[in-house]
């Protein structure tokens, strides 16, 4: 064989190796990238509706109470408090009045 035939079906087989292999990689990021999002959903989801019970449980607290639950419950957590909201590793806590009106992550 002459030796330009072997080079070309080297060439060949790693242009195709190569198209394939991309092409494992670019399906492989698709997949992870919608488990990842569906992931982030449901974590969307479940902040939210525990937010809601927590409103519900929580009406009687004052803003300064649940700073102080806050504190308690996660010691070493980033918690910024502001003129009317509470925010709780990337948690808010929005206050009306002093009261608890709204959770959201």
């Amino acid at each position: 064989m002459n030796k330009w035939k072997v080079s070309f079906f080297v060439c060949l087989l790693t242009l195709v190796g190569s198209n394939l292999f991309w092409l494992y990689m670019a399906i492989d990021f698709g997949i992870t990238y919608n488990y990842q999002q569906v992931s982030y959903d449901e974590n969307h989801e479940a902040v939210e509706a525990l937010g809601s019970l927590i409103v519900k449980g929580a009406k009687d607290y004052s803003q300064k109470d649940m700073l102080h639950l806050l504190r308690q419950a996660k010691p070493s957590a980033f918690i910024v408090e502001e003129q009317n909201s509470i925010s709780f590793d990337g948690i808010h806590f929005i206050f009306e009045n002093g009261k608890l009106v709204d959770v959201n992550g």
